[in-house]
């Protein structure tokens, strides 16, 4: 996790015992993953041998399109208040978002990135606001994405659903989008604002639980602030929810290539976007550690009545190694340069 200074930002330095805890946990859960998949390992290993190494070279770029297009959002997020804040200062904000999910479990995340643009000269709590602010947007273009695609192939998928398994995950499914919903309104709605003030006024006065009532406060009067002001801006609103719903479907058509690749369902390419949507809204839903749990689950639920068991496994582990191995080791790479760049900060201020 990230270490603080007394003013609240972090210093960029990282615990080593904390770090090497998550990588350990990483290692953990992966080690489950194939244990759980073992009596499918040769028909698993037999599907992605049929990838040819321009398909797999496909599949990595597309994995890469999320950080690229989170990079552009950062950079046209923190250029409306940061003049002059440029793209590769809005990947390196997308890099530490996607090493932090795995390092620090998450908690670190937005810390770092707060601390991140506090050196561009805004302070660390509207920064994070910010982000805070696209992260919603994420959610909700999730959520969209996701009801307009179940909207538009419900049938479809009610009808191709021999096992009937939709009926149960589709109301869950509707619960998660709910809180979505509930997260878009604390960022938007005065009324929902108020009565979240009025919410953490009532917590405990003691021991922890003091210095949340004090610190949670300032970050909402940060959110609602940024927020009423990025809202004010309808064309960059738009560019925002726009670039999130093409950054999940180029994620989404990670599945159907690589369906397609190793020759394991009919799928077609809404067919498959609609299932990849339900799946991330179901995700939503469920307890992750450091990003790995979630997606799993929900992807197994979803895809293995229309891929059996081993087609399924064989997808998930492909998607899995291009949107969260693969990216999380190209973010180690960029976190490095960005440590020398804290580094070099630090010793010009000195």
């Amino acid at each position: 996790m990230t270490q603080h200074t007394d003013q609240g930002q972090p210093s960029g330095g990282l615990s080593f015992r904390r770090s090497l805890l998550s990588v350990l946990t990483l290692l953990l859960l992966t080690g489950l993953m194939f244990l759980i998949f073992q009596d499918h390992l040769p028909e698993i290993r037999q599907a992605i041998g049929k990838l040819s190494p321009a398909q797999l070279g496909l599949l990595l770029a597309l994995a890469l399109t999320y950080p690229l297009i989170e990079g552009v959002i950062s950079q046209r997020v923190l250029a409306s208040r940061v003049p002059g804040f440029s793209f590769r200062r809005g990947l390196d904000l997308a890099f530490l978002g996607a090493f932090g999910n795995v390092v620090t479990f998450g908690a670190g995340t937005l810390p770092m990135q707060g601390y991140d643009i506090s050196l561009s000269g805004l302070p660390a709590v509207p920064g994070m606001g910010l982000m805070t602010l696209q992260y919603v947007f994420h959610k909700g273009a999730v959520m969209v994405y996701a009801v307009l695609l179940l909207a538009l192939n419900g049938r479809w998928l009610l009808a191709a659903d021999a096992a009937g398994m939709m009926r149960y995950l589709l109301p869950a499914c509707l619960m998660v989008a709910a809180i979505i919903l509930a997260l878009v309104l604390v960022c938007t709605s005065r009324t929902v604002q108020r009565a979240a003030y009025w919410a953490l006024g009532r917590l405990p006065d003691t021991g922890k639980w003091q210095a949340r009532r004090q610190s949670w406060p300032r970050q909402l009067d940060g959110l609602a602030a940024e927020s009423r002001s990025l809202l004010a801006d309808r064309k960059l609103c738009i560019q925002m929810f726009l670039l999130q719903v093409v950054k999940l479907a180029l994620m989404y058509a990670i599945i159907w290539l690589g369906t397609d690749f190793m020759d394991l369902g009919p799928l077609t390419f809404w067919q498959a976007q609609t299932l990849a949507a339900l799946m991330m809204l179901l995700s939503n839903a469920l307890p992750n550690v450091g990003g790995m749990g979630s997606v799993e689950a929900s992807f197994y639920l979803v895809f293995t009545g229309f891929l059996g068991q081993s087609g399924a496994m064989s997808v998930l582990l492909l998607y899995r190694a291009a949107t969260y191995y693969f990216t999380f080791a190209v973010s180690c790479v960029g976190f490095f340069f960005i440590q020398r760049r804290w580094a070099r900060g630090k010793q010009a201020a000195a």
